[in-house]
């Protein structure tokens, strides 16, 4: 008997997963584009990981997404919103960046197809967020 698929998981397991594989990504990508002082990286990495900046993303990349990925994104986006600290937060960009999460989650999933998924789909709109935050991040230097 053959095991479960990973990618038939609960939406909020894809989620959790997608969560994870964002994180790592985000970081991986960070440090590839230069050995820059961890504190840059830090602030680099939270402004790309946060809920709004992961809406925007999502924003983004929708016009791409096939129909099975857009209809896995409403799932995630409809997931219950549970744990302590997101009563202060936008709970649209929260639930936005759930429905990228569980999408990332799912692609993580698919081995080499989802891979594939990341690098088109994704990759480029990531790639523009991520030099938005590393310039966002730079020192501020004095002339």
């Amino acid at each position: 008997m053959a095991a479960p698929s990973l990618r038939d998981s609960s939406i909020r397991t894809l989620a959790w997963l997608g969560d994870a594989h964002f994180e790592r990504m985000v970081r991986w990508a960070l440090a590839e584009r230069g050995d820059y002082p961890v504190t840059r990286l830090d602030e680099a990495r939270a402004r790309v990981v946060r809920a709004e900046a992961q809406a925007a993303l999502l924003e983004q990349i929708e016009p791409h997404l096939h129909a099975d990925e857009q209809a896995l994104v409403r799932r995630g986006m409809n997931a219950q919103i549970r744990g302590k600290g997101r009563a202060n937060r936008d709970t649209r960009a929260y639930r936005a960046a759930t429905g990228l999460e569980a999408l990332l989650g799912w692609w993580a999933c698919g081995e080499r197809e989802g891979a594939a998924r990341i690098d088109e789909a994704l990759r480029p709109a990531l790639d523009a967020a991520l030099d938005a935050a590393l310039d966002a991040s730079a020192p501020i230097t004095r002339g």
